[in-house]
């Protein structure tokens, strides 16, 4: 059915038809072009609602290499081959909630001085996938107790498949 030439043109027009006739709200059916080939032909019209976005706090540590003998390495973990979101990705180690302080009131962004104790308060960011908006704190580790994962070079963290969050940490904390 595609033009081998310019496939593109295809798609281009089926979202151009999805923005304009058929709308998930309100599917113009009578004056769509492609009805015959359709499946619903409108059957589903009202059903959509926009899904209120779900609200979730997570906790990331960075673990820094200088303070395990492995300069400008940080520690990352794998995702599971079978996990039903960015399986295989690389990302940071997720904290447990109850084991992190609540972070201070007001903190700017603190350059990497030895952590004082297990854990250090860096910074929030705000992150949102599909339907759910995460408020993330990010949690400077000297350890690395029950965590298995793997110490990335710095120079190699552009070419590896990192999950959108886990860039966006490493950018907010100047290592990417």
């Amino acid at each position: 059915m595609l033009d081998p030439e310019g496939p593109g043109d295809f798609n281009q027009a089926m979202m151009e038809l999805g923005a304009t006739v058929c709308t998930p709200r309100a599917p113009a059916c009578l004056t769509c072009p492609v009805v015959e080939l359709c499946a619903t032909r409108g059957e589903l019209a009202g059903s959509a609602k926009a899904q209120r976005q779900k609200k979730r706090e997570i906790n990331y540590a960075l673990v820094l290499g200088h303070e395990h003998g492995r300069d400008g390495a940080v520690l990352l973990v794998r995702r599971p081959r079978d996990a039903s979101l960015m399986a295989g990705m690389w990302e940071l180690p997720e904290v447990d909630a109850t084991a992190v302080i609540p972070p201070p009131k007001r903190v700017l962004h603190r350059r990497f001085a030895p952590v004082r104790n297990d854990k250090e308060f860096l910074f929030t960011l705000r992150h949102s996938i599909t339907v759910t908006d995460y408020t993330v704190q990010v949690w400077r580790r000297a350890s690395t107790d029950g965590v298995r994962g793997n110490w990335i070079p710095k120079e190699r963290l552009q070419r590896m498949a990192l999950t959108g969050l886990a860039r966006k940490i490493l950018r907010k904390a100047e290592i990417l």
